[in-house]
């Protein structure tokens, strides 16, 4: 059996940043995120306090317009609806990032699928599943309420 690849050890990094928003960011879950440009970390970000920046936004803040043409990697898909923030779908495309690398799906019910559907329809490259477990075990009580949270 191979070793993992790169994808494995910059999600592993998405979750060290999501670690340390652990009991912070409820009822949202705790997200975690890293831009890469040539298999270097231009950007991170964890989830904030409800009614803050999402992982996403704050690593493609520090990353700048050097997330043109770059690669997220975040630990839950990314939001697609407004609630306190706007949609993080809405900064990946503004950034120009050119593939996305998630972990796995949020279950709820105005996300579900929607997020990845639209980096999809605005022909973003997706790679779902990379270290699913592990973003599993992080927000497990997120994730077995399933619709208890808002993007907020």
């Amino acid at each position: 059996m191979s070793a993992p690849g790169p994808d494995h050890a910059f999600m592993r990094e998405a979750l060290a940043q999501a670690e340390t928003g652990i009991y912070r960011t409820w009822p949202n879950p705790s997200v975690g995120a890293v831009v890469v440009v040539d298999g270097q970390i231009i950007g991170r970000g964890t989830t904030a306090r409800p009614g803050g920046p999402h992982a996403e936004v704050t690593a493609l803040a520090q990353a700048g317009a050097r997330a043109r043409g770059a690669t997220l990697y975040v630990t839950l898909e990314p939001c697609n609806h407004y609630g306190r923030t706007p949609p993080c779908v809405d900064a990946i495309l503004a950034a120009g990032i050119a593939r996305v690398v998630v972990a796995g799906g949020d279950p709820h019910p105005q996300v579900a699928g929607a997020g990845l559907a639209r980096l999809r329809e605005a022909g973003i490259a997706l790679t779902v599943g990379v270290e699913e477990d592990a973003a599993e075990l992080l927000n497990a009580g997120f994730l077995s309420l399933g619709v208890a949270h808002g993007c907020a």
